[in-house]
């Protein structure tokens, strides 16, 4: 059996747990034998495990962290990709967070991550709560190793809440009607609240967890970092904004953290030494593809460079009860060339289309010469980045349909802005494509992998006046996508700037759910979109500073809360 199985084979008892927590509504007479259900429920170590399961299960919520956070918010925001599909017209409220155009009311991705991160707060407070009353029932080591997990998933939920809406109310207990409609926390309070419970997370958890996918001390020190780090830039940037009062530069707190997943020597980069993988990928006939586009297949799950990863299977339940996700569906093309070089019906999606911006920042070697929207460079002419191919197809690039349509068939992207299409999310034909259906993406969900702690642990240091370590840092990931090609490029640098940084975060996590995250907490989104034409749709975006950088809380959440929660004065 595939080990990302392990976390979620306790999934089918989820809906009891709920019942347990919530007590039974059905009959008055019944409210206490359900409550003396729930004390009968909680007696030892599989009671605690199935419910700290059930906030892992809302990572892998349909359409919530695989679509709503990774391409809505995180992607489509973002001078990367446009959002694309089938028409200008498909799936409107991608296309309106891509023209920033949404509103508190036309919502439905905020609506999504604010009801799914509360429900794993809820249900990881539940499972620390009753860990503390059978304290003495639980073997030690387990007992810290699923406090740690709990207080991870806490800070995990709250972080993305945070970098979503803002200051949101922080939830320190089980969630109820009556104590979670509050006014919202600052961003420091919430900042802070991440920081401790990963602090704590970091010393209860193991090196290696046994399960699978279940977050390590490597996990809550990485993120740890990534939360001192946006409350560094948001000290930094935004000095002379409300929303940011009381976050200072913690520049050495973040560069520790960091330097400290790194020291614990259990992670690198795949492919850093110029091995090749077997994959269904290739086309060369020794059957093997490089390091990079290993990463980024069903094979390259829970890989040496996974910090943190949300578990997704084919398992075949379904739509509605399948814990894959969708992704695949979504980020691949809609149409190819069939054998008798005509238009195929449909394959995926075709949304997630990279911009001419991150084409031309992958062709220029120099990010201080690089126009922010355009740039002179003729559309057909090559990169030698190796991880390109592995980031952006174009017309005429091939993907694999199956032996029964053809095989490797060229795409048509004439449907789509810029006739591009990203390729970091495709799945192999017996994966995914033979029998799956479109919310059965095998693919994990990769949330913290290592370039990335590499490339925040370069920021610090850069911050910190440690240009030497920034740049080897920023040369060891150049180093694994150069030696993941025969080009020579990219060429290691000689001197590092912050522009230096902020390019090879681009080049590295394109299309992952980072950019408009960075462009904000570095206050350049303004910068970047503010003026560019769309050529999806003929617009040129209007960034609009204390406003864009997040989302309006769900309408309906403030309705709910009869003025408790308020908007932010730009959302009002």
């Amino acid at each position: 059996m595939n080990m990302k199985y392990n976390l979620y084979k306790t999934i089918s008892i989820i809906s009891a747990i709920m019942v347990f927590i919530n007590g039974c509504k059905e009959d008055l007479d019944l409210k206490p034998i359900a409550r003396d259900t729930e004390v009968a429920y909680y007696k030892d170590s599989t009671s605690i495990d199935e419910t700290i399961v059930a906030s892992y299960a809302q990572l892998s919520a349909r359409d919530v962290f695989d679509k709503e956070y990774s391409l809505v918010i995180g992607s489509f925001q973002s001078d990367d990709v446009e959002a694309g599909g089938e028409t200008i017209n498909d799936y409107p409220i991608a296309q309106h967070y891509d023209q920033l155009l949404y509103s508190k009311i036309d919502n439905v991705p905020g609506e999504a991550i604010w009801g799914y991160c509360y429900k794993g707060c809820r249900l990881a407070n539940t499972a620390i709560e009753k860990m503390e009353v059978i304290k003495d029932a639980l073997e030690p080591s387990l007992y810290n190793k699923r406090k740690g997990e709990a207080k991870f998933l806490l800070a995990f939920y709250h972080f993305t809440l945070l970098q979503t809406f803002g200051g949101v109310p922080i939830a320190d207990k089980v969630i109820t009607p009556s104590n979670f409609y509050k006014p919202r926390n600052s961003i420091k309070e919430v900042l802070d609240f991440c920081s401790q419970n990963l602090k704590e997370a970091a010393d209860l958890l193991p090196v290696t967890n046994d399960n699978v996918g279940r977050a390590t001390k490597g996990a809550a020190l990485a993120l740890l970092g990534k939360v001192l780090l946006y409350e560094s830039s948001y000290a930094k940037n935004y000095p002379d904004d409300d929303r940011f009062v009381g976050c200072k530069e913690r520049w050495q707190e973040s560069y520790d953290a960091f330097k400290t997943v790194i020291n614990l020597g259990k992670y690198n980069l795949v492919g850093e030494n110029g091995e090749r993988f077997n994959s269904w990928r290739s086309t060369t006939p020794d059957g093997k593809v490089d390091g990079f586009r290993w990463l980024f297949t069903v094979d390259g799950d829970n890989s040496n460079e996974a910090i943190f990863e949300i578990q997704s299977v084919n398992d075949g339940l379904g739509w509605g009860n399948t814990r894959g996700n969708v992704l695949t569906v979504y980020t691949t093309c809609r149409f190819y060339l069939t054998t008798d070089d005509k238009q195929s019906s449909s394959f995926g999606w075709s949304f997630n289309c990279p911009t001419d911006a991150l084409i031309n920042a992958f062709r220029n070697e120099d990010p201080k010469t690089t126009n922010r929207h355009t740039s002179s460079l003729p559309i057909g002419s090559e990169t030698l980045d190796p991880r390109f191919k592995t980031t952006v197809g174009r017309t005429g690039d091939s993907i694999y349909v199956g032996p029964t349509n053809g095989g490797w068939r060229p795409m048509i992207l004439d449907n789509v802005p810029n006739n591009t299409i990203g390729r970091k999310f495709e799945c192999g034909w017996d994966e995914y494509w033979k029998d799956g259906q479109f919310s059965q993406g095998p693919f994990n969900v990769r949330l913290i992998r290592f370039a990335d702690v590499l490339l925040m642990a370069a920021e610090a240091a850069f911050m910190l006046n440690k240009k030497s370590e920034a740049l080897e840092l920023v040369n060891r990931v150049r180093t694994r996508a150069r030696m993941c090609g025969n080009t020579g490029y990219p060429q290691n640098l000689t001197e590092i700037s912050f522009e230096d940084i902020i390019h090879e975060r681009r080049l590295e996590l394109a299309l992952e759910p980072f950019r408009f995250f960075d462009l904000v907490r570095w206050r350049l989104a303004e910068h970047y979109l503010d003026g560019t034409d769309l050529k999806g749709i003929p617009i040129t975006l209007d960034f609009i500073p204390g406003k864009h950088e997040f989302s309006p809380i769900p309408d309906k959440e403030v309705i709910l809360s009869k003025g408790a929660l308020k908007q932010y004065p730009a959302w009002e």
